[in-house]
């Protein structure tokens, strides 16, 4: 008798992640055997790294048959995954199959890496196979209303299995995902890490990937048709595919693999700016920017003689929309913003700036670092011209970015980076440049990373943005909460319904140097410094600020950890003089 799902959630339960493994395989030894005769070529699933069958059929013939499944692997793990698969599909009737909410078992059982394409084990393609048989046979499933909790009722097998169900984040099941934050540290604590601003930490499927193409199939890009060759290539168009259905742009064409958000601002700064910013132009930034988004612009508008105006912002930290008007004059060329700010947390109305930039006959271009990996990010609704953001600070690896551009605004730009893989026609005088994204990817593109980002993209996906945006603003309120009632503790920027899930503070008398030191033993890890917005820090008149910047894999406790450790070290630093203007870290 084949086992259920609720014998297999109950052996989880106590297991931890190495006996897991061993379970799986186990339940692989168990599973019935296919004879050499029943494994055809016809029942293959596709994309496997491991050898897979598998068959599914009705087992009556009415409108809404129940279906038999059976499957086979050479790879006995998978054998252990099939028998959860089959565990969860048993008896059921083709409608129920579509309905079946089957992320939900392998959420329970920490195993949502196994449904994800990235993996490539098989296991998305069976489920992909089961529900096209389920929707073929049950003319009912393509049109019932969905249950809550059940997927959409669109027959696209893919799709069903890979969107995100938005129920409440499990923190701690994300944070095991994580190798870096479940370690125990040589003074026996487990880091708690509130520095994802700065970068995110790679959750084990990402890990796991930059091996996999490093190990399997390393080779050059858009080089060969060799199998290396082309798997490399496969591999990065479906990252960049990926990628453009994560941000909602039209084409993965509009989407281009960079160095990362600073390089890409300076592409857009030089590579569109150069060709429309005249003298007597003006270009609109924002005291808040990044450096990454400042000081290109501060640099264009010296080389052309144009003029750079600063946004107005509100005692709290806003864009002031109602003096916008000030400095977004139809003089103006480029409205260049943040997202979100790094360091006060504000999320910009970006899709009112780009509608009032467009008015004035402006470009928006849109720092994404610190807001694609927290919001909700739909670059067509919104209407943003250009925007960028980094590998690293969505889950990813270093030393990648993304430049998504307006077709249109790609068309017009010119690269300024040149060499291999980027050229149309070289001639002994003249050049001409491919089509975007090429155009910008000039050379030897960060191959690993870049495929690797797409897994980290398609991690997020399968959690949900807005579920990892629920979580980390509710983590923002309590913390909010928490850190106001410490004396003396400054927080700046504006109240959480304007920001993202960034704090940046002060304490009387203590310099965020010197309380790094205390939340460092306590193996709380967050930034201190003028974090690269010198310009703002002097507006606040600071030099350096502490900052804790949360993700989807931080927990209340995290929160609590960094209340007390901060109130520790008001305990036991001595607190003299106002330092706030003493030299910051930068």
């Amino acid at each position: 008798m084949l086992i259920t799902t609720e014998e297999i959630f109950e052996e989880f339960e106590d297991l931890d992640p190495r006996d897991q493994s061993q379970y799986l395989l186990e339940l692989g030894y168990d599973l019935p055997d296919f004879k050499p005769e029943e494994k055809r070529d016809c029942d293959l699933v596709s994309g496997c790294q491991s050898q897979v069958w598998l068959r599914a059929s009705a087992v009556d013939d009415s409108d809404d048959p129940a279906i038999d499944i059976v499957a086979d692997s050479d790879a006995q793990i998978v054998r252990g995954l099939i028998t959860i698969l089959i565990a969860a599909y048993s008896g059921r009737r083709a409608s129920e199959i579509v309905a079946y909410p089957i992320t939900d078992v392998f959420d329970r059982l920490n195993l949502r890496q196994y449904i994800s394409p990235q993996r490539r084990n098989g296991l998305q393609g069976m489920v992909d196979r089961i529900l096209s048989l389920a929707v073929e046979l049950s003319a009912s499933a393509v049109v019932m209303t969905p249950t809550a909790g059940s997927h959409a009722e669109e027959p696209t097998t893919a799709a069903t299995v890979t969107s995100a169900d938005h129920r409440p984040l499990d923190a701690d099941a994300v944070k095991a995902q994580f190798p870096v934050l479940t370690q125990t540290l040589e003074d026996g604590l487990q880091p708690v890490f509130l520095d994802s601003g700065a970068s995110a930490q790679k959750p084990q499927c990402v890990i796991d990937k930059e091996r996999e193409v490093e190990e399997q199939y390393f080779a050059n890009a858009y080089r060969g048709r060799y199998r290396f060759g082309a798997r490399i290539d496969e591999e990065l168009e479906a990252s960049r595919a990926i990628i453009a259905r994560f941000i909602n742009a039209a084409s993965p064409t509009q989407i281009a693999f960079t160095p990362g958000t600073t390089a890409t601002l300076n592409m857009i700064a030089f590579g569109w700016g150069r060709k429309f910013v005249h003298a007597g132009d003006d270009i609109v930034i924002t005291m808040m920017e990044h450096h990454a988004n400042f000081v290109p612009w501060q640099q264009l508008a010296k080389e052309r003689g144009a003029h750079l105006k600063f946004a107005p912002l509100t005692e709290d930290g806003r864009i002031d929309m109602e003096r916008l008007s000030e400095v977004l004059t139809d003089r103006t060329k480029v409205l260049a913003v943040s997202g979100t700010s790094n360091v006060l947390g504000t999320n910009n109305p970006l899709k009112e700036l780009a509608r009032r930039a467009h008015d004035a006959g402006a470009i928006i271009v849109v720092d994404g670092a610190q807001s694609v990996p927290h919001l909700p990010t739909d670059v067509q609704d919104l209407d943003v011209d250009f925007l960028v953001f980094s590998g690293h600070k969505v889950y990813g690896p270093t030393g990648v970015g993304v430049l998504y551009g307006k077709a249109d605004r790609l068309e017009e730009a010119d690269p300024i980076l040149f060499g291999g893989h980027m050229i149309d026609q070289v001639g002994p005088h003249e050049s001409t440049f491919a089509q975007a994204p090429a155009k910008f990817e000039a050379g030897t593109l960060p191959i690993v990373q870049a495929i690797a980002l797409g897994t980290a993209i398609q991690w997020m996906s399968d959690l949900g943005i807005d579920a990892i945006h629920n979580h980390e603003q509710k983590l923002l309120e309590i913390a909010t909460a928490r850190l106001s009632q410490i004396p003396g503790l400054t927080i700046y920027g504006p109240a959480t319904e304007h920001k993202g899930a960034i704090i940046s503070f002060r304490v009387d008398g203590l310099h965020p140097e010197d309380l790094a030191i205390v939340l460092d033993r306590h193996a709380v890890l967050t930034r201190h410094g003028n974090h690269c917005t010198m310009p703002l820090h002097q507006a606040l008149g600071v030099s350096a600020t502490t900052r804790a910047s949360f993700a989807a894999y931080n927990t209340e406790a995290d929160i609590e950890s960094l209340a007390l450790a901060i109130e520790e070290a008001i305990s036991t630093i001595p607190r003299g003089r106002d330092v706030a203007a003493d030299g910051g870290v930068g």
